[in-house]
């Protein structure tokens, strides 16, 4: 069996790289406690539209681990502005002790600037390489459970969103709170039927992109705005169990509102940063672009 050749990911890696890369962080889940579901048609769908996605807009930041012929490793970062954020490392079980984690770390940190950010699961090894390489370690919480509908209260000044009409509207707010906009990453939140809801009144304004269990991103000027946007979110899941995610110590307002609509919470994950991120708070990330 030959070496592990770190390269660029191409077009014709893409049917390879994307169940190599589902399949590894399902197996990690089943080891460190959260869940990832088998590949179904949508997320076959969604995970060739963003590894489209790295090819389109970070070609320069995303990179496969290649033996033989055959893809055992994947490594993508985005480049928005001064932020840097590491949106995908994954390595197939029987080659995780060969270092090529690292290796593909190291390639995608070629993009890093000034700033960085990852969403990171609780792999101790993964944790301790990503401490090595400078990243100050965050601990988070996720909240997961389903939802009892009587206790979701009736939030006032939310309406329905448009990612064209309200682009600069997120983009200001996103601004303020990552350091850079979403960029290009709000096409793909469109183009994969996320609902966007805004809020703009005298107690803040904000945005939210839902997904069927949640949150896809949160960003807002006040812990008021942006727990009205979370209980919307709450009230849009379409799933058997709300989950949100990338719960950091310092978003009480969330912390305090997944406790109301009574979901488990408990330890999980982490949020590594780099040098000068934007405050990000009120702000929850998404674990694919910041």
């Amino acid at each position: 069996m030959n070496e592990v050749v770190i390269r660029p990911l191409t077009a014709e890696d893409i049917e390879a790289a994307f169940p190599m890369s589902h399949n590894a962080l399902r197996i990690a889940g089943l080891a460190y406690g959260w869940e990832m579901p088998e590949i179904d048609d949508v997320a076959r769908v969604r995970g060739r539209e963003r590894f489209g996605h790295f090819l389109a807009h970070d070609p320069d930041g995303a990179f496969v681990a290649d033996q033989d012929g055959e893809i055992v490793g994947v490594g993508a970062a985005t480049r928005r502005g001064r932020l840097w954020f590491l949106s995908l490392l994954t390595v197939a079980t029987h080659v995780q002790s060969l270092g090529v984690g690292r290796r593909l770390l190291d390639a995608t940190m070629q993009t890093l600037g000034d700033a960085g950010a990852l969403c990171a699961s609780d792999d101790p090894k993964a944790l301790r390489r990503y401490r090595l390489a400078g990243f100050d370690l965050v601990p988070c919480y996720q909240a997961k459970g389903p939802l009892d509908r009587t206790l979701l209260p009736a939030v006032e000044g939310v309406r329905a969103g448009s990612f064209t009409d309200d682009r600069d509207f997120v983009e200001d707010i996103a601004t303020l709170q990552r350091g850079v906009p979403h960029g290009p990453d709000l096409d793909f939140f469109a183009a994969t039927g996320r609902p966007l809801f805004v809020t703009d009144t005298a107690a803040g304004r904000g945005y939210v992109a839902c997904t069927e269990t949640g949150v896809a991103v949160l960003g807002a000027t006040t812990p008021a705005a942006a727990t009205a946007l979370l209980w919307t979110a709450l009230a849009e899941t379409t799933a058997d169990e709300a989950h949100i995610l990338w719960l950091r110590p310092d978003q009480g307002w969330a912390i305090d509102t997944v406790l109301a609509a009574r979901l488990a919470l408990k330890p999980s994950g982490s949020f590594p940063t780099y040098g000068a991120v934007g405050p990000m708070s009120p702000y929850l990330p998404n674990g694919a672009f910041g």
